[in-house]
Protein backbone atom coordinates (compact mmCIF):
# COMPACT_ATOMS: atom_id res chain seq x y z
CA UNK A 1 0.00 0.00 0.00
CA UNK A 2 1.36 3.49 -0.84
CA UNK A 3 2.17 6.04 2.01
CA UNK A 4 -0.47 8.63 2.49
CA UNK A 5 1.19 11.71 0.66
CA UNK A 6 1.53 13.91 4.09
CA UNK A 7 -0.14 17.30 4.23
CA UNK A 8 1.73 18.83 6.33
CA UNK A 9 5.26 20.13 5.60
CA UNK A 10 8.33 20.11 8.12
CA UNK A 11 8.63 23.93 8.05
CA UNK A 12 4.73 23.55 8.64
CA UNK A 13 5.09 21.42 11.87
CA UNK A 14 7.85 23.43 13.09
CA UNK A 15 6.02 26.49 12.78
CA UNK A 16 3.16 24.98 14.16
CA UNK A 17 4.42 24.03 17.21
CA UNK A 18 6.98 26.60 17.90
CA UNK A 19 5.41 29.34 20.01
CA UNK A 20 5.50 32.78 17.94
CA UNK A 21 7.63 34.20 20.37
CA UNK A 22 10.53 31.26 19.88
CA UNK A 23 10.52 31.91 16.15
CA UNK A 24 10.77 35.81 16.59
CA UNK A 25 13.93 35.11 18.31
CA UNK A 26 14.75 33.30 15.45
CA UNK A 27 14.34 35.93 13.61
CA UNK A 28 16.06 38.44 15.52
CA UNK A 29 19.51 36.29 15.07
CA UNK A 30 19.09 36.19 11.86
CA UNK A 31 18.58 39.83 11.23
CA UNK A 32 15.43 39.71 9.85
CA UNK A 33 13.51 42.27 11.77
CA UNK A 34 10.04 42.61 9.76
CA UNK A 35 9.62 38.98 10.61
CA UNK A 36 10.54 39.04 14.46
CA UNK A 37 8.19 42.57 14.03
CA UNK A 38 5.35 40.68 12.55
CA UNK A 39 6.03 37.23 14.88
CA UNK A 40 5.78 39.64 18.01
CA UNK A 41 2.35 41.42 17.15
CA UNK A 42 1.04 37.55 16.18
CA UNK A 43 2.14 36.47 19.35
CA UNK A 44 0.32 39.39 21.22
CA UNK A 45 -2.65 38.88 18.67
CA UNK A 46 -2.93 35.20 20.15
CA UNK A 47 -2.41 36.19 23.86
CA UNK A 48 -5.15 38.15 23.92
CA UNK A 49 -7.60 35.98 22.66
CA UNK A 50 -6.42 33.83 25.16
CA UNK A 51 -7.29 36.35 27.60
CA UNK A 52 -10.58 37.12 25.99
CA UNK A 53 -11.43 33.45 26.21
CA UNK A 54 -10.42 33.52 30.15
CA UNK A 55 -11.87 36.13 31.40
CA UNK A 56 -15.39 35.48 29.95
CA UNK A 57 -15.27 32.01 30.95
CA UNK A 58 -13.80 33.34 34.68
CA UNK A 59 -16.74 35.76 34.75
CA UNK A 60 -19.34 33.29 33.37
CA UNK A 61 -18.44 30.90 36.11
CA UNK A 62 -18.83 33.53 39.15
CA UNK A 63 -21.96 34.40 37.78
CA UNK A 64 -23.22 30.45 37.62
CA UNK A 65 -21.74 30.27 41.32
CA UNK A 66 -23.89 33.80 42.10
CA UNK A 67 -27.00 32.93 40.55
CA UNK A 68 -26.86 28.92 42.07
CA UNK A 69 -25.64 29.89 45.23
CA UNK A 70 -26.03 33.29 46.18
CA UNK A 71 -23.33 36.06 46.40
CA UNK A 72 -22.02 34.79 49.66
CA UNK A 73 -20.54 32.11 47.96
CA UNK A 74 -19.04 33.93 44.97
CA UNK A 75 -16.89 35.29 48.21
CA UNK A 76 -16.05 31.92 49.02
CA UNK A 77 -14.69 30.87 46.04
CA UNK A 78 -12.44 33.85 45.62
CA UNK A 79 -11.55 33.03 49.24
CA UNK A 80 -10.26 29.45 48.39
CA UNK A 81 -8.41 31.08 45.39
CA UNK A 82 -6.83 33.02 47.57
CA UNK A 83 -5.51 30.95 49.92
CA UNK A 84 -4.59 28.10 47.44
CA UNK A 85 -3.13 30.42 44.81
CA UNK A 86 -2.54 33.85 45.45
CA UNK A 87 -1.30 33.91 49.10
CA UNK A 88 1.86 31.52 47.46
CA UNK A 89 2.36 34.26 44.61
CA UNK A 90 2.49 37.72 47.05
CA UNK A 91 6.24 38.19 48.07
CA UNK A 92 6.38 38.33 51.83
CA UNK A 93 8.58 41.61 52.04
CA UNK A 94 5.93 43.11 49.70
CA UNK A 95 5.14 45.67 53.03
CA UNK A 96 8.79 46.78 52.98
CA UNK A 97 8.56 47.64 49.38
CA UNK A 98 8.56 51.35 48.88
CA UNK A 99 5.35 52.68 47.58
CA UNK A 100 7.36 53.31 43.94
CA UNK A 101 8.45 49.60 43.77
CA UNK A 102 4.51 48.78 44.60
CA UNK A 103 3.55 50.64 42.24
CA UNK A 104 5.60 49.88 39.34
CA UNK A 105 4.73 46.11 40.18
CA UNK A 106 0.66 46.86 40.19
CA UNK A 107 1.43 49.40 36.81
CA UNK A 108 3.20 46.79 35.04
CA UNK A 109 1.25 43.74 35.49
CA UNK A 110 -2.01 45.99 34.59
CA UNK A 111 -0.66 47.43 31.51
CA UNK A 112 0.59 43.49 30.71
CA UNK A 113 -2.75 42.40 30.77
CA UNK A 114 -3.97 45.11 27.88
CA UNK A 115 -4.80 47.85 30.43
CA UNK A 116 -3.79 51.65 30.26
CA UNK A 117 -2.35 53.67 32.79
CA UNK A 118 -1.92 57.13 33.88
CA UNK A 119 0.27 57.76 37.25
CA UNK A 120 0.00 60.67 39.65
CA UNK A 121 1.44 61.37 42.92
CA UNK A 122 1.10 63.59 46.31
CA UNK A 123 3.09 63.64 49.66
CA UNK A 124 0.86 60.76 50.86
CA UNK A 125 -0.04 58.35 47.90
CA UNK A 126 0.81 57.29 44.37
CA UNK A 127 -2.25 57.26 41.90
CA UNK A 128 -2.52 54.35 39.12
CA UNK A 129 -5.60 55.49 36.97
CA UNK A 130 -6.47 52.13 34.92
CA UNK A 131 -8.13 51.83 31.16
CA UNK A 132 -8.48 47.88 32.94
CA UNK A 133 -7.70 45.35 30.38
CA UNK A 134 -9.73 43.11 32.03
CA UNK A 135 -12.94 43.64 34.35
CA UNK A 136 -13.37 47.13 33.56
CA UNK A 137 -13.17 45.77 30.01
CA UNK A 138 -15.92 43.65 30.19
CA UNK A 139 -18.25 46.82 32.08
CA UNK A 140 -16.99 48.49 28.67
CA UNK A 141 -18.48 45.90 26.43
CA UNK A 142 -21.87 45.88 28.23
CA UNK A 143 -21.46 42.62 29.06
CA UNK A 144 -23.31 42.82 32.62
CA UNK A 145 -27.06 42.48 33.33
CA UNK A 146 -27.73 46.26 34.16
CA UNK A 147 -26.68 46.76 30.33
CA UNK A 148 -28.22 43.43 29.06
CA UNK A 149 -25.39 41.64 29.45
CA UNK A 150 -25.20 37.90 30.45
CA UNK A 151 -23.08 38.29 33.64
CA UNK A 152 -23.88 39.27 37.05
CA UNK A 153 -23.68 42.24 38.88
CA UNK A 154 -22.76 41.59 42.88
CA UNK A 155 -25.89 44.01 44.81
CA UNK A 156 -25.59 43.20 48.13
CA UNK A 157 -23.55 45.59 50.05
CA UNK A 158 -20.75 43.61 51.83
CA UNK A 159 -17.28 43.79 51.82
CA UNK A 160 -16.58 41.56 48.75
CA UNK A 161 -18.70 44.69 46.83
CA UNK A 162 -16.48 47.30 49.46
CA UNK A 163 -20.22 48.51 50.83
CA UNK A 164 -21.12 49.00 47.43
CA UNK A 165 -24.75 47.90 46.36
CA UNK A 166 -23.43 47.16 42.83
CA UNK A 167 -19.85 45.66 41.82
CA UNK A 168 -19.62 43.48 38.96
CA UNK A 169 -18.74 40.20 39.65
CA UNK A 170 -14.77 39.93 37.96
CA UNK A 171 -14.18 42.58 40.08
CA UNK A 172 -14.82 40.98 43.56
CA UNK A 173 -11.21 39.30 43.38
CA UNK A 174 -9.64 43.03 43.79
CA UNK A 175 -11.82 43.35 46.82
CA UNK A 176 -11.57 39.49 48.11
CA UNK A 177 -7.66 39.00 47.38
CA UNK A 178 -6.19 42.13 47.26
CA UNK A 179 -7.73 44.10 49.82
CA UNK A 180 -9.69 41.63 52.45
CA UNK A 181 -7.47 38.70 52.85
CA UNK A 182 -4.25 40.27 52.95
CA UNK A 183 -5.55 42.22 56.05
CA UNK A 184 -6.51 38.72 57.35
CA UNK A 185 -2.96 37.32 56.59
CA UNK A 186 -1.66 40.33 58.94
CA UNK A 187 -0.95 42.58 56.00
CA UNK A 188 -1.76 45.97 54.32
CA UNK A 189 -4.00 45.64 51.42
CA UNK A 190 -2.12 45.59 48.10
CA UNK A 191 -4.06 47.97 46.72
CA UNK A 192 -6.57 50.56 47.38
CA UNK A 193 -9.01 49.86 45.01
CA UNK A 194 -11.54 52.31 43.47
CA UNK A 195 -13.29 49.78 40.72
CA UNK A 196 -15.60 51.75 37.69
CA UNK A 197 -18.77 52.45 38.34
CA UNK A 198 -19.95 53.11 35.04
CA UNK A 199 -18.72 51.92 31.38
CA UNK A 200 -15.93 54.52 30.21
CA UNK A 201 -14.46 55.04 33.61
CA UNK A 202 -11.35 54.03 34.79
CA UNK A 203 -10.12 51.76 38.04
CA UNK A 204 -8.31 54.07 40.63
CA UNK A 205 -5.73 52.76 42.40
CA UNK A 206 -4.11 53.86 45.55
CA UNK A 207 -0.57 53.11 46.76
CA UNK A 208 -0.28 54.37 49.94
CA UNK A 209 3.68 55.94 50.77
CA UNK A 210 3.31 55.20 54.07
CA UNK A 211 0.81 51.75 54.57
CA UNK A 212 0.28 52.97 58.25
CA UNK A 213 -1.20 55.71 56.90
CA UNK A 214 -4.04 54.29 55.14
CA UNK A 215 -7.36 55.93 56.06
CA UNK A 216 -9.55 53.90 58.44
CA UNK A 217 -12.67 54.23 55.98
CA UNK A 218 -10.35 51.85 53.47
CA UNK A 219 -10.68 49.09 56.51
CA UNK A 220 -14.76 49.79 57.38
CA UNK A 221 -15.55 49.19 53.73
CA UNK A 222 -13.77 45.92 53.35
CA UNK A 223 -15.45 45.38 57.16
CA UNK A 224 -12.71 46.14 59.45
CA UNK A 225 -13.76 48.84 61.56
CA UNK A 226 -10.14 48.44 63.01
CA UNK A 227 -7.34 46.96 61.97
Amino acid sequence: MDEPTPSLTPTDIARMTTPAWEQAKTAIAAGDLPRATALIDRAVAQWRSLQDYSINWITSLLSFVADEMGEEAVERALRRTGEEFVKPRRDPEWDAWTAADRAKAIASAMVANFGECTVDEDDEKITLAFRCGTGGRLIDEGKYDDHGGPYRTLREPAPRTFMRGALPVYCAHCSVNNEIQPVEWGRAPVTVEHPPENPGEVCVHHVYKDQAAIPDEVYVRIGRAQR
